[in-house]
């Protein structure tokens, strides 16, 4: 797996609710979204899950959307989730500037207020609420990792 998307950032949101993209982060989205008759150079999902928000790449967003699709008979929860993360999601194209500007709803959703960090997470990347980031402890899942064979020696 290429790692496109790297560290964190902290950023602010303007008052229109735009996020100015760190410039490698826009590099990596030039360089992995190019322009195609359906998308514009640089085009990225935006989804909101929980409490945060999350950036995907329009072929890794269509295969995951279609997986979701494929479900046979799904529960309503299921289709509730479905409604909400596939629904509400937004196609994203930066600005000449390497801004975007993030939907009212997605930023109540993910509960972002004026300081945001973007969080690189290899091929996609996510959006959290600075404080509430920093609040979140860091659960135990060394049970987990173990179980996957994953050895993280702190």
């Amino acid at each position: 797996m290429q790692t496109l998307f790297k560290k964190n950032h902290v950023r602010s949101l303007d008052a229109k609710g735009r996020l100015m993209l760190p410039p490698a982060y826009r590099a990596a989205l030039a360089d992995a979204s190019p322009p195609t008759e359906e998308n514009e150079a640089g085009m990225f999902w935006l989804a909101s899950y929980k409490d945060y928000l999350t950036a995907y790449l329009p072929a890794e967003w269509e295969e995951m959307a279609e997986k979701l699709y494929s479900i046979p008979s799904p529960s309503d929860a299921l289709m509730r989730f479905r409604s909400k993360f596939l629904g509400l999601a937004e196609e994203m194209i930066p600005d000449a500037q390497g801004r975007i500007r993030i939907p009212q709803r997605l930023m109540r959703q993910a509960g972002l207020q004026k300081s945001v960090v973007l969080v690189g997470m290899g091929r996609r990347f996510q959006i959290w609420d600075e404080e509430r980031l920093c609040g979140e402890e860091i659960p135990d899942v060394s049970g987990e990792l173990a179980s996957a064979n994953v050895h993280i020696y702190l």
